[in-house]
């Protein structure tokens, strides 16, 4: 091939490359410059909520071998008949903790699988924290002046800005920025705080790796072919512009 063509054939290659690539590489731009304009403190919503812990009240925990002994009856309850106690599968806890359910102690169970949790007294299965009382953690939780607009527990479908496990409660609060609160059921801990801002965000920082369902993977195939091929595109650009103004003979003036 001369050098006449090889050049013709590498403008063609990154005339197509800029077709295919020009609205990705938009919006990576795009998106690029969107984020760059907003500490990630405020994205996570940290002036607008921040956790807390609550001392526990120890002097309501239930004794660990009583809640052991239930979680073992439990436990043949779910996997033993009494037709096949021989094969009954006790799963028994690879970790066990006391937790702090803004005080009251809940015993958690972690089988690695599930986890179950206890409190009370007498011991019983913890069902979690109230509504009222999910709402009061909110607000000790918001640091703004916006009153709850809602809370909703999430047991089946998981919130589009959450992502994570459920249940969950989200409280929703009546403010400029839509803040939401995701709440754990169990121990009113608080796990995530969204607002409008991180939805954009969130939003923007799935066009720019280009993960469209789970938003958080950077190893897709198309992402790294889009990758290549952009790189491609600035390679030729360079070889182009290079040859165009330094290698290219000059035209001779006609008299």
């Amino acid at each position: 091939m001369d050098r006449r063509k090889f050049w013709r054939t590498l403008t063609r290659i990154h005339k197509w490359a800029g077709l295919v690539l020009g609205i990705q590489i938009i919006l990576w731009f795009a998106s690029g410059l969107f984020m760059s304009f907003f500490h990630i403190d405020k994205v996570h919503g940290d002036h607008l909520a921040e956790g807390r812990t609550w001392p526990l009240r120890m002097e309501q925990a239930a004794p660990l071998n009583e809640v052991h002994a239930l979680y073992l009856d439990n436990q043949e309850l779910v996997h033993c008949t009494p037709k096949q106690i021989s094969a009954c599968i006790i799963k028994h806890p690879e970790s066990i903790k006391l937790l702090s359910a803004i005080g009251t102690p809940v015993w958690e169970f972690d089988t690695g699988e599930s986890k179950v949790h206890y409190a009370g007294n007498p011991v019983e299965i913890w069902q979690g924290l109230s509504e009222d009382k999910i709402r009061g953690v909110a607000r000790s939780y918001y640091k703004g002046d916006a009153v709850i607009e809602k809370a909703v527990l999430f047991t089946d479908i998981v919130p589009k800005d959450f992502r994570k496990t459920i249940p969950i409660w989200q409280v929703s609060f009546d403010d400029k920025s839509r803040t939401r609160l995701y709440i754990s059921p169990i121990d009113g801990k608080l796990i995530n705080v969204r607002t409008r801002l991180w939805r954009t965000f969130d939003f923007m920082w799935m066009l720019h790796i280009m993960d469209y369902k789970e938003r958080d993977n950077i190893n897709l195939w198309w992402l790294k072919l889009a990758a290549a091929m952009a790189l491609l595109f600035a390679m030729s650009g360079v070889a182009l512009v290079t040859h165009r103004v330094f290698l290219r003979p000059k035209k001779v003036r006609g008299k």
